[in-house]
């Protein structure tokens, strides 16, 4: 992994480039497999007796589901995905787990056997209304290797131009993260980001399709791939998952 330019920017950095707020949260991600017998609405089901914890003792906390559609071969039938607004939060969290939380006679419909935390930058979104979102929405992943000059601040920058450059092209329904590894990665990790957008409804996915040649002649015409690659070295191709939320106490 390399060291970004501007370390104050690593941790719960906003900046005031972005048309929509650029925000900072922490997220963890467990890989599981389902135990035999056991299905996705067993693992809803099982994660759900969590919320009532966590409401009883107000902790900020939200999990979402993952599940691979166009992924590839992989390790796991799906993926845990849980986020604190902030690192405070997610120690108390973790803590009230680890002392408080009577487990028993919750047995896990599924095998988790790697467990990783990010930070999880919000770089751009272009919303729509709560009540016009699909349930269960697609998510594309990349993961990134950055440059040996690569700018956090200059990632960021672009992140919001590009924001900018969408709406003027009358684009929008989705958002881009940009997780960095934080807890429970090697040092010779093969990425240095991971880029998740994902898009709030079907039509919104189907939309920026048909729409992508105009945003990508618009970003080479003015230098957007130019100043991407002066921070980002090389990407993976897409993987696509389906992501549905299972709850949120955060305020």
């Amino acid at each position: 992994m390399r060291y970004l330019l501007l370390i104050p920017f690593l941790l719960f950095a906003q900046t005031g480039f972005a048309t929509s707020e650029q925000y900072n949260v922490r997220t963890e991600a467990s890989f599981c497999k389902y135990k035999p017998g056991k299905s996705y609405d067993d693992v809803i089901k099982h994660a759900k007796k969590y919320e009532k914890f966590l409401k009883a003792n107000g902790l900020q906390y939200s999990k979402t589901i993952f599940t691979p559609v166009l992924a590839g071969k992989t390790d796991h039938d799906y993926v845990l995905w849980g986020t604190w607004p902030n690192g405070e939060e997610m120690y108390k969290e973790y803590g009230a787990y680890l002392n408080d939380y009577d487990a028993k006679g919750a047995a896990n419909p599924g095998i988790c056997d790697r467990q990783v935390a990010f930070l999880n930058t919000a770089a751009l979104h272009m919303r729509i209304p709560v009540e016009e979102r699909d349930d269960i929405q697609m998510v594309d992943f990349r993961s990134c290797k950055f440059t040996d000059n690569a700018s956090w601040t200059k990632i960021l920058e672009l992140a919001a131009d590009n924001e900018e450059a969408n709406i003027e092209l009358g684009r929008d329904g989705f958002g881009v993260h940009y997780l960095r590894p934080y807890r429970g990665f090697d040092a010779d990790t093969p990425f240095d980001m991971i880029t998740m957008t994902h898009y709030y409804h079907r039509n919104k996915r189907a939309e920026a399709t048909k729409t992508w040649p105009a945003i990508r002649d618009y970003r080479r015409e003015n230098g957007f791939n130019d100043r991407w690659k002066e921070n980002i070295a090389s990407c993976s191709p897409s993987n696509l998952y389906s992501m549905e939320w299972i709850y949120n106490t955060s305020n």
